[in-house]
């Protein structure tokens, strides 16, 4: 399927294209066990925490302790869950399917630092969903190739670190 690229020019907006690389990692293993397996290793990022520390203006020290405390095993928290399998289910055949977004605020914060618009792409999603013919898959976009848009050393380095993060969590729950 091609894609169709409609560009209407209007003054003050600007359109970029880029090349995003999508990775699936598939798994034999049932939907629950993978789903208990990502959830065993990443932390709760709890968003009240974040208003009380923003809220108090929290000095840089309480706010990198707080959220090093959040951090799972595998370096990153749970900033969100979105379990649309559920609702989908309700419209059709039982689906499997949560979207997370996972990150650390801490490493975001020194890529958002060097170009604002990066917050649009992080914290990066992780979709995990079964194929209805046994197999879950794991699957998430290289942070790497979408980032790669700002022509930016220093942003193209840490998120290659990442990406190469993800892969190891998802060979590793595979």
């Amino acid at each position: 399927m091609e894609a169709v690229d409609v560009n209407i020019q209007v003054e003050g907006v600007q359109t970029v294209n880029y090349t995003v690389t999508r990775i699936i990692v598939s798994s034999e293993k049932p939907f629950q066990e993978v789903i208990d397996a990502i959830e065993s290793i990443v932390g709760d990022g709890k968003y009240s925490v974040f208003e009380e520390l923003v809220a108090a203006k929290a000095p840089f020290e309480q706010v990198e302790s707080v959220v090093e405390s959040m951090l799972g095993q595998s370096g990153f928290m749970k900033l969100a869950m979105f379990n649309t399998g559920g609702l989908l289910s309700l419209m059709g055949k039982a689906k499997n399917v949560k979207l997370y977004l996972l990150g650390n605020p801490l490493i975001a914060n020194q890529m958002i630092e060097q170009n604002p618009v990066v917050g649009l792409y992080v914290p990066p999603r992780l979709l995990v969903y079964d194929d209805y013919e046994g197999k879950t898959h794991i699957t998430y976009d290289k942070l790497s190739s979408i980032l790669s848009q700002f022509d930016n050393e220093f942003i193209l380095k840490v998120s290659q670190r990442l990406d190469q993060r993800f892969q190891e969590i998802a060979v590793t729950i595979a």
